[in-house]
């Protein structure tokens, strides 16, 4: 039996939704529900009433709530025991930003938890600058993904994992466009910081150009709903995008303009004592044998 899949429904029995259980748990709501379709299976159960706003517990599912705790529970312990590490709690810090964990990382992040249950983790959100190097050679930091056009060498272990291209969408297809109509757009934008924010501003820096509105969402996932939904432009990451581009959800602004590449580097402090820190690398991002 899947221990995900015991994970997944334990979560859907307190939010008794579909759509916050998969954002809790980073997954898609097909892959929620496939979860506990799985499980049920498995079970011989019905587990939860589908109801129109939600899903409810069955008799047999209030029933399995407590054994499917018993058995994370057990998991865990027996995971703690066969390493041996009781007393040896670590703690990591990785900074990184949204659209890359959730993106890229999630899967390999969520598997590498499950296989180190005594290492506390904190996901801190990663931008290009000073300060996050700062905090790697101090030790306050274990793992940084940097981003940016450019990338300046230091004296931190700095390994390139991965280069991609920004595009520029909009809810909607356009017959044309070009740079002057954002005067006469709403600009949709992450938090400061974000390197590809950091280029479009730039950009329009450089042509003297104003959106007419300009919206600062908390994250990833609420631009996209809100660009989605109602409208705006964005310049995104196309793997953030490439589902939504290919469903027809989003399309690319036509504009006769190439952005930057943006690359990612993975930094790290070799000094560290931790062998997380390694394992993490090694494992999620599968880098075996190419830290040092």
């Amino acid at each position: 039996m899947n221990i995900n899949f015991i994970k997944t429904f334990l979560v859907a029995s307190e939010t008794k939704n579909i759509s916050k259980t998969a954002s809790l748990l980073n997954y898609s709501q097909s892959t929620v529900s496939g979860h506990i379709e799985k499980l049920e299976n498995e079970l011989g159960v019905l587990l939860f009433h589908r109801k129109k706003y939600g899903v409810e517990l069955t008799n047999e599912g209030l029933t399995y709530v407590r054994y499917a705790q018993n058995i994370i529970d057990s998991h865990i312990e027996f995971q703690k025991e066969v390493r041996g590490l009781y007393n040896h709690s670590e703690s990591l810090v990785v900074n990184m930003q949204e659209s890359q964990y959730i993106y890229k990382y999630a899967q390999k992040i969520s598997e590498w938890i499950i296989n180190n249950p005594h290492v506390n983790i904190t996901f801190k959100t990663a931008h290009s600058n000073f300060y996050i190097k700062e905090e790697l050679s101090n030790n306050e930091t274990d793992i940084s993904l940097i981003t940016d056009e450019h990338i300046i060498n230091n004296t931190l272990n700095n390994i390139p994992i991965s280069e991609g291209q920004l595009v520029l969408v909009t809810n909607c297809q356009l017959p044309s466009f070009q740079f002057n109509d954002i005067e006469n757009s709403t600009l949709l934008v992450t938090e400061k910081g974000c390197s590809y924010r950091e280029q479009m501003e730039r950009i329009l820096f450089k042509n003297n150009i104003t959106p007419m509105q300009k919206i600062e969402f908390i994250g990833i996932e609420s631009l996209l709903q809100h660009i989605q939904n109602f409208g705006g432009i964005a310049l995104l990451p196309q793997f953030v995008v490439a589902q939504e581009l290919n469903n027809h959800h989003l399309f690319l602004v036509p504009l006769d303009y190439k952005f930057a590449t943006l690359k990612t580097n993975l930094l790290y402090n070799s000094n560290t004592r931790k062998q997380s820190v390694f394992s993490f690398i090694e494992n999620v991002f599968s880098l075996e044998g190419e830290i040092k």
